[in-house]
């Protein structure tokens, strides 16, 4: 912390909001003096808003807390410059986690413009609690960092230390590969690990980092995310055993353009726990399982990959293809959690998902972005061809190989040959939790599975890291970065003008 500012313009420049009126009373807990406000329990943070096009003066975000089940009134008023002139709309629901509960507060900001910061103020009971600043999406033709990363909040040192090195890109985005909580995505887990991890008061290798105040958080559903077994014998969310299940669509607020799922996620329980799910949930559960968006000149394809989706669904594949063949965005990617091309030990078997291969490469996707495996891998560009696809629609079977033929690239290198033949399939599950396969780290002859060929070439297994990514008109710059902030690997990728 540069010594040289308060606290409060060092919170300022570097999440984009002031507490005014809070303190820290306890771990991810804040408080006012005033003994009429309630408790937050997680800090005010951004999320996108509802929708995934760009539509100059239609752009809209969201601004979430939680806080204590004391009645409070909200109001936040913002605009573009200082005299925050425009009113957001409140949102209050109730929130069950078997215990006192809470309230999630959510606040729409609409009629925005993309690529302008916009002032606001927060106020409760009509004091000022908060001041502070959020960026809408940048149009298209405009520059863009993210930074990926997955399989990461369960109370460890490296959670913190990759918060930090996130923060530390200055990314406009998070895109998470899924795993967001540990170990089954309950409310309580995202309280204790995740919002006082990527919500930080001050940002320190051994903290993490104020980011999700100021930084969009898009993630995908993983199968921690949804944790208990069902009668089916997948995964299911069961309430009977925890209230708080499936904190993925009460703590997101993510685009809601996709189709109703024809595999939603399983949930059990009694009937008045559920409808109180989904009373706090509302039209994200369970629709927002499957969503895109667009940021700058990149449009992004998010899919539930768990074991209980069937990607051969042909309903799931007729929106697939409707969205990506319906944008004009120069860069694609699609993201979930499950990797296809993968050849780690833990989870290799689970390749559903390279029923969408032919359709990803008719649509011209460059990137696929996963987590699942605890490590990072990279493959070479490759393009493949089903075969036998009939363990791909095996629901909530662990063994869902899938056979196939290979076209790999072997001339492209991310250096003197930066125009790739086919995807490029980006494990970045080195978030935070216990790495897997350590004596794979830089040892190529352990990458291949039988029936494959040697497609993946690079694989880090011995360190945490994450993906950051520079997208410049037809130039991507793509770095792995590790928890200590070393650049481990590299690549260019140019498009055709």
């Amino acid at each position: 912390m540069n010594r040289g500012l308060t606290r409060r313009e060092f919170l300022r420049s570097a999440g984009g909001i002031t507490f005014l009126a809070l303190a820290p009373v306890g771990r991810g807990l804040f408080a006012a003096s005033a003994d009429s406000l309630p408790t937050f329990t997680a800090l005010p943070y951004v999320q996108p808003g509802g929708s995934g096009t760009l539509t100059p003066g239609r752009e809209s975000m969201r601004l979430l807390w939680q806080t204590s089940r004391q009645p409070a009134e909200f109001a936040l008023n913002y605009g573009a410059d200082e005299s925050c002139g425009q009113i957001a709309r409140i949102e209050r629901a109730e929130r069950l986690d078997g215990g006192a509960g809470h309230f999630n507060y959510t606040a729409t900001l609409d009629g925005l413009s993309p690529g302008k910061r916009y002032l606001y103020e927060v106020k409760c009971n009509g004091a000022l609690l908060a001041k502070g600043y959020l960026t809408t999406r940048q149009p298209r033709g405009e520059r863009v960092r993210f930074a990926a990363f997955g399989d990461n909040s369960y109370g460890g040192p490296s959670d913190h230390a990759i918060a930090f090195q996130a923060y530390q890109a200055h990314p406009d985005f998070i895109m998470n590969t899924g795993d967001n909580v540990y170990q089954s995505g309950l409310d309580g887990e995202y309280a204790r690990y995740f919002f006082p991890v990527y919500n930080a008061d001050v940002p320190g290798s051994r903290l993490g980092a104020p980011l999700l105040r100021s930084v969009p958080f898009y993630s995908v559903l993983a199968n921690h995310d949804v944790r208990r077994t069902g009668p089916a014998g997948g995964p299911a969310a069961d309430f009977s055993k925890d209230p708080d299940s499936l904190g993925f669509y009460t703590n997101f607020h993510l685009p809601l353009n996709g189709p109703d799922p024809a595999q939603p996620t399983p949930i059990l329980g009694p009937d008045g726990l559920l409808d109180a799910f989904r009373a706090c949930a509302g039209a994200r559960f369970p629709r927002m399982a499957n969503y895109s968006y667009d940021y700058g000149d990149i449009h992004f394809l998010c899919l539930d990959s768990n074991l209980y989706v069937n990607p051969s669904d042909p309903a799931l594949q007729s929106w697939v293809e409707n969205d990506l063949s319906g944008t004009d965005a120069r860069w694609k990617f699609v993201v979930y959690h499950h990797p296809c091309f993968n050849v780690g030990h833990e989870h290799w078997e689970e390749q559903q998902m390279r029923v969408l291969c032919p359709l990803l490469e008719k649509h011209g996707v460059d990137f696929v972005l996963s987590g699942h495996e605890h490590n990072y891998q990279r493959t070479r560009p490759l393009r493949f061809q089903p075969g036998d696809a009939a363990k791909a629609a095996a629901i909530n079977e662990k063994d869902r190989q899938v056979g196939g033929a290979f076209t790999v690239d072997r001339a492209f290198d991310g250096t003197a040959n930066t125009r790739p033949d086919g995807i490029l399939y980006i494990t970045t599950g080195a978030g935070g939790n216990t790495l897997y396969d350590a004596d794979y780290n830089n040892n190529p002859s352990k990458w291949r599975l039988p029936g494959d060929p040697d497609y993946v070439v690079r694989m880090v297994s011995d360190r945490h890291s994450l993906t950051v990514f520079d997208i410049d008109g037809n130039s991507l710059l793509m770095r792995q970065i590790d928890e200590f902030g070393h650049e481990i690997d590299r690549l260019s990728v140019a498009k055709k003008g």
